[in-house]
């Protein structure tokens, strides 16, 4: 856990590692009550007390519900389905299976021998159709993998200032190095190392320089994600043609103009392209309101898509977009993105005056980026010039 532990919950942990467990058993023994737990899918209280015991009798040092809160694993009011709903009902507090099991296997990462694996196993079987799992659900996939094979760390959250530190250390029937570091008479670290357990490699956090993404180097869900959003990211940063772009430019009367009745692709790339405004400039919302799946229906909401008009991509690349919204009489862009190696290629400077003929003196929404604040003095309205604000010289973007 990354927070501190309560100095009382570290102390009953103490006291219960210092002793024997004079249980040595499995669920085997509870195989009733065990089926019962893994058909109901949840784990009362007073059950989760007794399967802990059967294992290891320390547990009945340790006050559960300090235990379940630093853990954060939350207990749930849960209700016996009632044959007649105007009856009452009564209320137990309860786990779900996944938490049950998670507490398990956090016991036995602790130096317990809370023998999770039966749990661990019926909790995969129960959540193997899933496609997204809670944090205890994670925890029992990686289990059979990382079994044995971790180091659990726990600082008190008591003060150490008086006392000298002293070191005690053991090795238990699994292997386990448990090592107490005590203050005085009080515990104030502990250091649960599996005999399996190897010090990972360094994980460094870092950036892509090419598409911005943020993943941990050396992890490999990190460097899965990152290829997939590089790939996503690189799909309209290095544009390649679009075939029904390229038709579309030869064969519509205003083939850029992203509205209702346009087709979902061109919806589809333009909010690309607003997702990647908002990540460069950090804003808090979409502007844009159609997604991959859905259309932007507003009447208020106009996007354009930007052809590539020199050619450096070919014939139907897209190379940036903006989006426009109605207030009353007035327009006003809200934003615009363009690919980084075409910028300064006047892609927006040969499309301004349209722009102006179409949407009238519009405003531009700010803060502005350093290059655009320079574009709207040099092509802007009397109007959008006397709009520009000082803070309006700042971060990033380009036309």
């Amino acid at each position: 856990m990354s927070r501190k532990i309560p100095a009382d919950l570290l102390q009953q942990i103490y006291a219960a590692l210092s002793q024997k467990n004079r249980r040595f058993g499995d669920f085997s023994q509870y195989t009733p009550l065990d089926d019962i737990i893994i058909a109901r899918g949840w784990v009362y209280r007073i059950e989760l007390e007794e399967l802990l015991l059967a294992t290891d009798s320390r547990v009945a040092y340790l006050d559960l519900d300090r235990l379940t809160e630093y853990l954060e694993i939350p207990w749930r009011t849960v209700y016996k389905r009632p044959r007649y709903l105007s009856a009452g009902a009564v209320a137990t507090n309860a786990l779900t299976l996944a938490d049950a099991a998670c507490l398990f296997v956090r016991l036995e990462e602790m130096g317990f021998d809370s023998h999770p694996e039966r749990l661990v196993e019926h909790g995969l079987r129960a959540q193997k159709d899933l496609t997204h799992v809670t944090g205890s659900e994670w925890t029992l996939l990686s289990y059979p993998k990382r079994r044995l094979r971790e180091e659990f760390y726990a600082r008190s959250d008591g003060r150490n200032d008086d006392g000298e530190w002293v070191p005690h250390n053991w090795k238990d029937s699994l292997g386990r190095r448990i090592e107490f570091t005590l203050v005085g008479d009080q515990p104030h670290l502990l250091t649960v190392t599996g005999p399996k357990y190897r010090r990972p490699k360094p994980q460094v956090s870092t950036t892509c320089p090419s598409c911005g993404c943020r993943y941990t180097k050396g992890d490999p869900e990190g460097a899965l994600f990152h290829r997939s959003e590089h790939a996503r990211v690189m799909r309209f940063m290095n544009p390649r043609p679009i075939p029904a772009f390229r038709t579309r430019l030869e064969n519509h009367a205003d083939p850029e103009l992203v509205i209702a009745e346009s087709p979902i692709w061109m919806h589809r790339e333009v909010h690309q392209r607003a997702l990647q405004f908002k990540s460069e400039f950090q804003y808090d919302f979409l502007q844009w309101e159609g997604s991959q799946r859905k259309k932007n229906l507003r009447q208020e909401s106009h996007g354009h898509l930007f052809s590539d008009h020199t050619n450096t991509y070919g014939p139907g690349a897209a190379v940036g977009a903006c989006a426009f919204w109605q207030e009353g009489d007035k327009w006003r862009m809200r934003w615009i993105w363009v690919c980084p190696t075409m910028r300064h290629s006047g892609v927006l400077t040969r499309r301004w005056a349209r722009l102006l003929e179409r949407y009238g003196d519009f405003e531009i929404d700010e803060p502005l980026s350093e290059a655009m604040t320079a574009f709207v003095k040099k092509h802007g309205t009397a109007q959008q010039k006397q709009r520009l604000q000082p803070s309006s010289l700042s971060e990033s973007s380009e036309m």
